[in-house]
């Protein structure tokens, strides 16, 4: 069990939770951790990393939901150190499911430094101290123009990405994710960069939650509990979350004895394909935040693949490791010079994250 202090739209949304933490090591002296993260009946994985410096004090990068199995597990990685291991936290990312849990580390592990991506802020309030967010005072600004160089920089790299920008309750904020280069283990680790999503179902997602997305109309009885239910409820889960409104989800045109019925029909299997098992920009962050700005997100990508050596990328979300070159990691976005490259099918898009992301880009014009 664990408490969740601030509102979100994300499982238990506020108050007391629960969430399982599995642990796999990634190579060496790095280490995975994952929970699921929930909205409605929808679980997707999510996953923190962890490494162990040279000095043998541990790195842990956007903690995961605070139970004792997961507080646990990640001291677990620095043999028998304990709680005294960690010695730093690291904030990637302006997402909130990556530094909701801050707060709730710096209190397990007080004697931590804190280190973010730029741009942080809160909402609606936002002149919200850092010491009222996190529970501290933030080190270090993870930028390359900050004169705070992290301890662990020679074992660990970095290069960040201002991502795109939204205008929030009126004020222009850029979004921003750092990415890591672990030297050791050649470890790529990104947050929502880009994406593996997996044609099996991940590990924790509950069975009876896959039954419910699984059927082909959401008037149906719930199905039984087979593999193949299972599976089907993955697939129809990763395209909700791909795409918010994907083709083949449609409503009842039985508006009056079915209103708000939604049915699914065919053609959702062949659209799950082309969209998982291979490395890929996800769909939200391709057109929501990388078509702002095509050209500086270039750049980003050519340091990281020019600059790491990387043999595996770890994302925050979905699978991991997954094994890949740099070559690999710049086809991935293709797209940013041609985008009609790796194209994102068209009705998959239309009717969720198209219009959202033609107000946003409008709206900076």
């Amino acid at each position: 069990m664990y408490t969740q202090r601030f509102p979100t739209l994300f499982d238990p949304l506020y108050g007391q939770g629960y969430r399982k933490t599995i642990k796999r090591q990634l190579g060496p002296n790095i280490w995975s951790l994952e929970q699921n993260l929930q909205l409605g009946p929808l679980q997707t994985p999510l996953r923190c990393v962890v490494i162990q410096l040279e000095d043998s004090s541990l790195w842990v990068h956007a903690p995961l939901a605070p139970t004792p199995e997961f507080f646990d597990l990640v001291e677990s990685c620095s043999g028998s150190s304990g709680v005294g291991a960690v010695k730093h936290i690291v904030v990637p990312s302006y997402a909130l499911e990556h530094k909701i849990f801050v707060k709730d580390a710096i209190e397990r592990w007080p004697d931590v430094k804190l280190w973010t991506s730029p741009g942080q802020f809160s909402f609606p309030i936002r002149s919200v101290s850092s010491e009222f967010v996190f529970g501290k005072r933030v080190d270090g600004v993870l930028m390359s123009s900050s004169n705070t160089v992290p301890p662990w920089a020679n074992e660990i790299q970095y290069e960040t990405l201002a991502a795109g920008t939204f205008g929030i309750a009126g004020t222009p904020t850029t979004f921003y994710e750092t990415s890591f280069y672990h030297t050791k283990s050649k470890s790529l680790i990104v947050t929502d960069a880009v994406a593996r999503i997996p044609r099996t179902v991940p590990q924790l997602n509950d069975p009876e939650l896959l039954l419910l997305v699984s059927k082909r109309s959401t008037s149906d009885p719930q199905p039984d509990d087979t593999p193949t239910a299972r599976l089907v409820g993955w697939e129809k889960t990763a395209l909700l979350v791909s795409y918010f409104f994907p083709e083949h989800e449609e409503f009842d045109p039985d508006t009056i004895n079915k209103f708000g019925v939604v049915t699914w029909t065919d053609g959702w299997h062949d659209n799950f394909n082309a969209l998982s098992g291979r490395l890929l920009v996800p769909p939200v962050v391709r057109t929501l935040l990388y078509a702002q700005d095509p050209k500086r997100v270039r750049q980003w990508v050519d340091r990281v693949s020019n600059k790491w050596a990387f043999e595996q990328i770890v994302p925050a979300h979905f699978d991991a490791p997954i094994t890949a070159t740099p070559s690999e990691f710049k086809m991935a976005f293709a797209f940013l010079e041609d985008d009609t490259i790796d194209a994102l099918p068209a009705n998959d898009l239309a009717r969720g994250l198209k219009p959202i992301a033609d107000l946003a880009l409008n709206a900076k014009k």
